[in-house]
């Protein structure tokens, strides 16, 4: 579970303290996916639930912004076609 708990410092930026969790949530998906885990985040009802947040700690200002479900793949992902780097970025000189 990964939540919000945000700060009472007025100088604090509530968008960024969500920012910093969802890039938290994706940073633990690439390092499950680099050591051959598979894993998703996923939301739903749940994290909405004042109960939820409620059972794990959290202030009334805090909330649950996901659950990240990490295990071993029982399958292989279908190949993918990927277009190339030039096909897909367009290069921008200020010379």
């Amino acid at each position: 579970m990964a939540a919000v708990e945000p700060s009472d410092d007025p100088r604090v930026i509530l968008k960024e303290e969500y920012a910093a969790v969802n890039a938290g949530l994706q940073n633990m998906l690439l390092a499950a996916h680099s050591l051959g885990l598979g894993a998703v985040w996923r939301t739903g009802k749940p994290c909405y639930d004042q109960e939820m947040s409620q059972s794990f700690g959290l202030s009334d200002k805090g909330e649950v912004v996901g659950f990240i479900y990490i295990g071993y793949p029982d399958l292989e992902p279908p190949a993918r076609n990927r277009k190339s780097i030039d096909e897909v970025t367009t290069w921008i000189s200020t010379d």
